[in-house]
């Protein structure tokens, strides 16, 4: 299982494709795939281990609930795959998704690590607000998260200090 971190900045060039550092290559092994993040704003990659579960779990939505089949085409009809780098480690982005994702030609990208995925930003897009997030909505996220999932954890370290 991949563990992305960090961040790069870089450019799509005039084919539409984008440099991947080496070490993002090494995460992403042979046949990884392209999607949608998993908050569906914008792209990613997942490793091909970590696709598999992503798989697994969305077909599991029983194919006549409408919501869940909406769900199901919305990321399936957006994923590319098995995918890899050429010789000069570059990766093509579909054109089918790029326009939609504003990684044109020449567009600033920024590839952001992300746990189990390397997300791809229009940096322009992303610095507008669509990725970043306030101080405010920061602690916002950490009271939910921290309440919703740890609310155990949270109450003893409350009881103790």
């Amino acid at each position: 299982m991949a563990e992305f971190n960090g961040r790069s900045l870089l450019t799509i060039d005039s084919k539409g494709r984008l440099f991947l550092p080496q070490g993002y290559r090494e995460l992403l092994g042979k046949d990884f795939v392209i999607s949608l993040s998993s908050d569906m704003e914008t792209l990613a990659f997942y490793c091909k281990e970590d696709w598999e579960k992503k798989s697994k779990w969305l077909r599991s939505i029983p194919e006549f609930d409408r919501n869940g089949h909406v769900l199901r085409r919305t990321i399936f009809s957006s994923t590319f795959s098995p995918y890899n780098t050429d010789s000069q480690g570059r990766v093509l982005i579909p054109q089918a998704i790029r326009q939609e994702h504003g990684l044109v030609e020449g567009a600033e990208v920024l590839l952001l690590g992300v746990g189990s995925t390397l997300e791809i930003w229009n940096n322009e897009r992303y610095r507008s607000g669509a990725g970043s997030v306030s101080l405010q909505d920061k602690q916002a996220m950490l009271d939910y998260v921290n309440a919703t999932y740890f609310k155990d954890l949270s109450k003893g370290a409350d009881d103790n200090g």
